[in-house]
């Protein structure tokens, strides 16, 4: 065996504190994502069940049977809803909104777009028929699906233009080091290695 060779168990040590790759960063960062949904969903569905009970005692003392747990229902649902949405996005869950996220111009603002239009939407005409025999939640339905409209007529016709393909040259390849064995980026100018700081040039 070379003497500018490590032993394996010293190889391992290196990799072992090497800078995470792409799909470890990727990982555990849907995994945090899903940790955090998983508890805002949680935390929802207990808060909202001690309204609806609160609720329920409301109306067998006073009668008072307007559902007013509805509220904060729709008002924390919209954010709740939207946590649960991106994280289905990007954890690759449901095909068409991780499709949708990907492609340009489309991504994560027209989800927001789209999720918040049609979540309030809901809302505001669930309002208009418990309350008012006047339909005003149209105007809104109308006025705002105008403007997602030009964003979803915009997005789609910047999507097929013919753009310009960015051609990254592939001047990083993966290398592994003559003396430690540790993986590095064989970049233009590089000389030394990051871990050991022996000459990759050699």
């Amino acid at each position: 065996m070379s003497q500018n060779v490590l032993p394996d168990y010293k190889k391992e040590i290196v990799n072992h504190w090497k800078d995470p790759s792409p799909e470890q960063l990727k990982d555990s960062s849907i995994r945090g994502f899903r940790i955090s949904t998983a508890l805002h969903a949680y935390l929802y569905l207990a808060v909202m069940g001690l309204l609806v009970l609160i609720w329920i005692l409301t109306v067998i003392r006073r009668g008072l049977i307007f559902f007013w747990p509805m509220h904060p229902m729709f008002g924390w649902g919209f954010a709740c809803g939207y946590h649960i949405v991106l994280y289905l996005s990007y954890d690759d869950k449901v095909h068409f909104l991780s499709k949708l996220r990907k492609r340009p111009n489309f991504g994560v603002p027209f989800i927001t777009h789209a999720w918040f239009y049609i979540s309030i939407n809901i809302y505001l005409i669930v309002l208009n028929i418990l309350f008012s025999p006047v339909p005003w939640s149209a105007f809104v339905v109308i006025g705002w699906g105008i403007a997602f409209g030009i964003h979803l007529i915009v997005a789609s016709l910047s999507g097929t233009q013919n753009q310009k393909q960015i051609q990254i040259p592939e001047v990083i390849k993966t290398n592994y080091c003559h003396s430690c064995g540790a993986e590095i980026a064989n970049r233009p100018g590089a000389k030394f290695c990051a871990y050991c700081g022996n000459n990759v040039q050699d």
